[in-house]
């Protein structure tokens, strides 16, 4: 249990990561990107315990996207360019984050 706890985590500062890179090249602030790594960390640890679909790759995309809705609706208020993006980054990522947490938490 806590292999894939820790496999899990691993993975989502991956995707994390990946998430960071624009980020980091447009200057966004250090909260938005520490909040982002904790999105993709929090979320890798759902996805590798709470199956909504025997796919892992539908599981990663349903189970980001899910959680990023609320994030990205109170972004949209603030700012609605950023919508978009962060958007696009869980229809990428999660499938990813799926993918990576069935094969290596299997």
């Amino acid at each position: 249990m806590q292999k894939k706890i820790i496999i899990a985590i691993s993975i989502g500062l991956i995707a994390g990561i990946l998430d960071l890179i624009p980020l980091v090249l447009v200057g966004a602030p250090l909260l938005n990107m520490t909040s982002i790594l904790m999105f993709w960390i929090i979320t890798s640890y759902f996805v590798a315990h709470i199956a909504l679909f025997k796919n892992s790759i539908l599981n990663g995309l349903a189970l980001s996207t899910l959680n990023m809705l609320p994030l990205v609706m109170v972004i949209y208020t603030i700012n609605p360019k950023d919508f978009m993006p962060m958007l696009s980054m869980a229809l990428i990522l999660g499938p990813l984050t799926g993918y990576l947490n069935g094969r290596f938490n299997a």
